[in-house]
């Protein structure tokens, strides 16, 4: 019996936020580093089905990195990287979209046959999105990164007419641009671009950490709570660095374009997703205005 009041405590403290998101649109990011660990892929895809059976709309983002150097690596080329941008030629490119595009479709075959939800892939030629190249500058130097693009632009509409039909929609952070070029653009900008462009309720970076601490070396020094303008001073300060700094940068940047809550939260911890929207406290870093 004290199990079940338990859950049915659960449920009671959860009912509130499902109610409130109903009909909402999430946005969620997760890389291949966190694909690694066992059984990750399924506990987020699970919280997935979660948020589709209470009404919630998602899009979700799949990086897949370490995937994409090992597959480089067994062609025969060597991975190339200026300040963390991998250099896309044309081959590299080929090889970029063989593996996002098998985490995509794998990520959407796993929801609609083994957890029956209503889910599809955002394919490039449907040009939900659209990119220009980067034109990247070290110095006084203009370094061609090859077929390496930044979010130029959402094409919202097109984006909630299709999540009306399928509440789960799957891509992977390749965009055409205005060239007809495809480029290979860096997941966490498309994931807030995305936010921002369909003004989500939600940005939710799922990564191998708990969130943003004052110190990565304590797990007690977890900051629950982290408004803007705090972010930007521990950025300045160096508190927050490497790694997750383009997440929070592009936190700060969605909220501050209509975004109401940025979450970065781990996949190391069993149902994050529902764990971090559902109940009070939350188990990562919420960032608000």
């Amino acid at each position: 019996m004290e199990e079940e009041i338990k859950k049915a405590e659960v449920l009671t403290e959860a009912y509130p936020y499902i109610r409130e998101y109903r009909d909402k649109v999430f946005v969620i990011k997760f890389g291949g580093s966190i694909l690694r660990l066992p059984n990750v892929k399924e506990n987020i895809l699970r919280n997935v089905a979660f948020l589709e059976a209470v009404g919630i709309k998602t899009l979700l983002v799949c990086g897949g990195g370490p995937f994409i150097t090992e597959e480089i690596e067994k062609r025969g080329k060597k991975p190339l990287f200026i300040d963390g941008l991998r250099v896309t030629d044309m081959e590299t490119l080929q090889i970029v979209e063989d593996v996002l595009f098998a985490v995509r479709d794998d990520m959407v075959k796993h929801l609609i046959e083994s957890l029956n939800v209503k889910a599809a892939s955002l394919m490039p030629s449907e040009k939900f999105m659209t990119a220009k190249k980067v034109h990247y500058q070290k110095g006084q130097e203009i370094i061609d990164l090859g077929f390496v693009g930044q979010v130029a632009g959402v094409n919202a509409d097109y984006i909630n007419a299709k999540l009306e039909k399928e509440k789960v929609l799957v891509m992977a952070p390749l965009i055409y641009g205005k060239d007809n070029n495809l480029y290979n653009v860096n997941g966490d900008s498309v994931a807030s671009g995305l936010a921002e462009g369909i003004k989500a309720e939600k940005l939710i970076f799922i990564t191998d950490v708990l969130g943003v601490m004052r110190n990565p070396q304590n797990t007690d020094t977890l900051i629950s709570i982290l408004q803007v303008s705090e972010a930007e001073e521990l950025i300045e300060k160096n508190i927050i660095k490497e790694g997750m700094i383009p997440k929070v940068k592009a936190g700060i940047s969605s909220i501050r374009k209509g975004v109401k809550k940025v979450h970065i939260i781990s996949g190391n911890i069993s149902n994050s997703i529902v764990l971090e929207i559902f109940t009070e406290h939350g188990i990562g870093t919420e960032i608000c205005s």
